[in-house]
């Protein structure tokens, strides 16, 4: 089967979140085969469509259609050429593993902005944003959707609240083990707080340090504008894009055993308050690169 024929059929297994993650329990792409190790050095004329002078790197926030973008990345480019690591922070690994990262020419995962220097460049760094309240409302109905047994088994700490709390209960009242993957989860992502568990502290320059890396990408997207997305993604890649007729990790097309389909949850006016901390530095970092639309 041709990339452009699988590209079409995207189905993805599971995800969502960064806190006391495994590997299971990762986003990661529909049944698909991947490399284990780096497959040596490609010379530029070998390198099947991925422009030779720069390097892709998609910044995959959680619950953003970053598993559809990645599928196409893996249908798109020779194999061998996409790095199989996208979950680990790369400055966690050893120095022989980031030495090895030098042979791959693409990169998409769960990474931040401090991990951009640990892969090779010069680099074409793209990322996808989404309205904050409605990310967090997925996380959660993703979460709550993990079998109880398979929680327990890993150990999971956003799983478990999810089952446990209502929304409202679940954002009113933050655990302080998932801070990162529920407060201003964005500006974390691009200023690299997005491994503390601390609070934001000079919240308005944090905010003003995110804009300005995200202004730095080659493109920032939107999920509400995917197309456009996959468009600038195929010219980088130099093949022809094709959106997916379905987007990877929708809510009730999971197929992992350790998932099972649950109602979208209804925001009450007291969740809703209740968001407006966590979403409100996020909130203006999208509203910078989308203004809404007047009628």
């Amino acid at each position: 089967m041709s990339w452009l024929s699988r590209a079409k059929d995207v189905v993805s297994r599971t995800i969502g979140g960064r806190s006391n993650e495994t590997p299971e329990t990762r986003e990661s792409t529909s049944d698909r085969p991947e490399p284990e190790t780096a497959q040596g050095y490609v010379p530029p004329e070998e390198l099947g469509g991925v422009v030779p002078d720069r390097v892709v790197v998609f910044l995959h926030v959680p619950k953003t259609a970053g598993t559809s973008l990645r599928d196409f990345m893996f249908d798109a480019i020779r194999p061998g050429l996409l790095a199989p690591e996208r979950h680990r922070f790369p400055t966690e690994m050893t120095p022989d593993e980031v030495a090895g990262l030098s042979n791959y020419r693409a990169f998409a995962g769960h990474f931040d902005v401090v991990d951009l220097g640990k892969f090779p460049g010069p680099q074409a760094v793209f990322t996808v944003l989404r309205d904050p309240a409605d990310m967090l409302v997925s996380l959660y109905d993703f979460w709550r959707a993990h079998d109880p047994a398979f929680i327990e088994e890993h150990d999971l700490v956003g799983p478990r609240l999810a089952r446990e709390r209502s929304f409202e209960e679940f954002v009113g009242d933050v655990d302080q083990r998932i801070v990162p993957d529920l407060d201003n989860t964005l500006v974390r992502t691009f200023t690299g707080r997005i491994r503390s568990n601390e609070p934001l502290d000079d919240r308005e320059a944090l905010l003003a340090e995110a804009i300005g890396r995200l202004e730095s990408f080659a493109h920032v997207g939107h999920v509400s504008e995917l197309e456009r997305t996959f468009q600038w993604l195929g010219g980088e890649l130099g093949v022809d894009s094709v959106v997916p007729e379905r987007r990877s990790n929708v809510r009730g097309q999971w197929t992992a055993e350790h998932l099972h389909n649950v109602d979208r949850t209804e925001v009450t006016p007291a969740a809703r308050k209740a968001l407006r901390p966590l979403t409100d530095l996020d909130d203006r970092l999208v509203t910078h690169f989308f203004p809404p639309t007047t009628p």
